[in-house]
């Protein structure tokens, strides 16, 4: 009978070394011990265990809330200390009219890296007006948790719904000499408000503006009805967009009045008489007279809907506008005739000639092409290509308003020259009716060889300005190669990843004269971004990306630049990742042990007398994980041994292989007092090869206590050792 009981208390011992070691690979639990074990379920089972922070569950953005600041907030994470924030901005939208979401490279972290509160405030605009670009653009944010005192696993990222500011209503219009009694007053609604305020003011300047009404926003017209005093003046309108909290800054000014009686007739027939495509710095319109009135001549465009008081009186039909004209703009204009009684000015209504005209008088100027590239011929030195998009006024151009029918037949002229300052002759002319298109709508034109290019755009017998000049796009650069997990010069980030090295030779029978651009992004086929501020003059670049993370590839190309800093051939996409530090190293492995672990079934029972025996679990995408418990002499000897070992996809895509994969073992030997050590080796192929020596592990309490785990890292010299508590964090 003693020897029964003697054997079954050795067993108990053994079996408590037993789970206890066991549990170092299953969990993450906390090995430092302040007095003894109550229980051997205390031991083995812990009542957290956290591999990586979940992410937010929720994250709330806010949607036309204020018109200078986004609010962010989101759920508390159980295990967190900080969160990481990161915004990307859209100004793309889908057929319906929805912001699409950037890709991954376009998300950038807040000035804030590290932030304590579950919310944030996103400062976008200090001085907002209506003409603020910012009010027209999407903002997406996604967050993470982070507990960097313990090193806990960031968590995944949380992606929130597209957030917007409040915005000034725009395409603000006013009636104008349209009715003797009241102004009408338009404008698009704006997403999220709730409210309308309508105020008018004497002056163009907006100032001394006074409040009319306030409308709900299911409407966006109003009819002010005009006091007698205020009949026949200019009134300027300006509209606020409201929530129940805040209100939008003020619209852009739309000018209005009412008819007066005896006041002149609408003005007809406003044509634009030079200016369709046939000048250059000057647009001419005339209308017909009606009557011996004064005319006053407004101009609004293709990018201002605001009105421009180009002439304040005169007698005559014609008008010719140079004021401050800009290239590939669309103007269109509209005349008021008006008369004087009394010292009292009593205007007609404006020309039905606007944008939204049925025949507005649009004009625009002729302009050379822009956004030029020239490509060499491979085959034939002597030959290249020009393209560039067809220019403002012809069939083809890609922004073509679509209010006019009257396209232009126009011919491009080039000029070449052997030096960027020489002299410039003609080569070849083009007329645009011969010339071919690619997938982009650009023209095509083949020509002879020149070291320079000019182009001029001629309409029968006018001619642009000259276009700026540009040049031949040297080829491609060659032999891109980019550094994977090597060991590259250069500081980790906060990551816990090392640099990645982009080589790569010029190209080939080429110079690239102006360097190279380096571009970066998380897809191979969309959303590279320039990473070089300047052109590179070396065939190499250390990318100190400090978002980089583990387990993601980059994917990289190189941009050669000719003289002029111009260029159009991109090496093909090429993959690199950085290495990782030691620790970071441990980390990512011990998410394949981790994944592994959890799988066994005996190390988990609360049966202590069951747990010896053996087992096998097997990886999600390869392999097994062989589990052999047994009494060795009065302590417990634990193989467990690892075959072609895999949980998970580098980059999570099967294309590109394992992340971990693992062969070799991690054993635990343990006496009776729950003292012992590890042995064994895992090497690892995949996406970081190398290997975790296991030799130096100690285990005390029943538990893994001390010592050091041995990282080898392909590429590195020697064996690192990292402390036994690195990806056991907090556990």
């Amino acid at each position: 009978m003693k020897r029964i009981t003697k054997f079954l208390t050795a067993i108990s011992l053994s079996t408590m070394t037993l789970t206890s070691c066991a549990d170092l690979f299953e969990t993450k639990i906390s090995m430092l011990t302040n007095g003894s074990i109550s229980n051997l379920t205390s031991l083995v089972v812990p009542e957290v265990t956290i591999d990586q922070l979940d992410a937010p569950a929720q994250i709330f953005v806010s949607q036309a809330e204020s018109p200078t600041k986004i609010n962010i907030s989101w759920s508390k994470v159980d295990g967190a200390t900080s969160y990481y924030l990161e915004r990307a901005i859209s100004t793309a939208k889908d057929v319906n009219g929805r912001f699409i979401c950037p890709d991954e490279s376009e998300f950038k972290p807040m000035p804030i890296k590290r932030i304590y509160a579950t919310s944030y405030e996103d400062k976008i605009l200090t001085n907002p007006s209506y003409s603020s670009e910012e009010y027209s653009y999407g903002y997406f944010y996604r967050v993470c948790a982070e507990n960097p005192r313990l090193k806990y696993e960031s968590s995944e990222f949380k992606l929130s719904e597209v957030a917007y500011l409040l915005a000034p209503p725009s395409g603000v219009k006013a009636s104008r000499g349209e009715s003797t009694t009241n102004i009408k007053v338009t404008w698009n609604k704006v997403p999220g408000a709730k409210y309308y305020d309508i105020y008018y003011s004497e002056s163009d300047t907006g100032s001394g503006a006074q409040y009319i009404t306030t409308i709900n926003a299911n409407q966006n017209w109003y009819n002010d009805v005009v006091v007698n005093s205020l009949k026949g003046k200019d009134l300027y309108y300006s509209v606020y967009a409201k929530t129940s909290a805040n209100t939008s800054v003020a619209s852009a000014l739309a000018l209005g009045y009412t008819l007066q009686e005896g006041a002149p007739p609408q003005v007809t027939d406003v044509v634009v008489v030079k200016g369709r495509g046939n000048t250059t710095n000057e647009i001419e319109i005339s209308w017909k007279a009606v009557g011996d009135f004064d005319y006053a001549v407004y101009r609004t465009s293709s990018k201002d809907a605001s009105f421009t008081l180009l002439r304040k009186e005169g007698k005559t039909n014609t008008y010719k506008d140079t004021k401050a004209l800009k290239p590939n703009v669309y103007y269109y204009y509209q005349i008021q005739a008006f008369k004087d009684e009394n010292g009292v000015k009593v205007k007609g209504p404006f020309s039905d000639s606007g944008s939204e005209s049925k025949t507005p008088a649009e004009a625009f100027l002729l302009v050379p092409p822009s956004n030029i590239t020239v490509m060499k011929n491979k085959l034939d030195a002597s030959r290249c290509t020009i393209t560039f998009p067809p220019v403002i006024g012809s069939k083809d151009y890609s922004e073509d308003s679509g209010l006019t029918s009257d396209y232009n037949n126009y011919e491009y002229v080039i000029y070449g020259c052997d030096t960027a300052d020489g002299a410039f002759t003609e080569v070849e002319s083009f007329k645009d009716s011969t010339l071919s298109k690619d997938a982009s709508g650009n023209y095509i034109i083949p020509i002879t060889t020149s070291n320079y290019y000019k182009i001029k755009t001629k309409n029968g017998s006018v001619v642009s300005n000259e276009s700026d000049i540009c040049a031949p796009a040297p080829f491609a650069a060659s032999n891109l190669e980019c550094s994977r997990a090597a060991n590259v010069d250069g500081d980790a980030n906060s990551n816990g990843v090392l640099p990645v090295k982009i080589t790569w030779n010029p190209p080939k029978n080429d110079v690239a004269e102006g360097g190279y651009y380096v571009y970066r992004s998380t897809n191979p086929d969309t959303g590279f971004k320039r990473i070089t501020d300047e052109p590179l003059m070396s065939t190499s670049f250390i990318d100190n990306y400090d978002a980089a993370k583990a387990g993601v590839y980059y994917y990289y190309k190189v941009l050669s630049l000719n003289s002029l800093g111009q260029g159009s051939n991109y090496t093909d996409a090429v993959v690199g990742y950085g290495a990782l530090t030691a620790d970071q190293y441990m980390r990512e492995y011990n998410k394949t042990v981790m994944a592994s672990q959890k799988k066994l079934k005996l190390m988990h029972i609360a049966d202590d007398m069951k747990k010896l025996g053996t087992e096998t679990a097997y990886g999600k995408l390869s392999g097994s994980l062989s589990y052999n418990a047994s009494i060795a002499g009065l302590g417990a000897r634990i193989l467990m041994h690892y075959t072609d070992y895999a949980e998970f996809y580098a980059n999570g895509d099967a294309a590109n292989g394992y992340y971990f994969f693992l062969n070799g073992d991690t054993n635990t030997s343990a006496s009776m007092d729950a003292s012992g050590n590890m042995d064994g080796i895992v090497t690892i192929q995949g996406m970081y090869p190398g290997s975790v020596s296991y030799n130096n592990i100690k285990i005390k309490g029943g538990a893994a206590g001390d010592g050091t785990y041995g990282i080898k890292r392909d590429g590195f010299d020697g064996q690192v050792e990292v402390d036994w508590q690195v990806g056991e964090e907090g556990k």
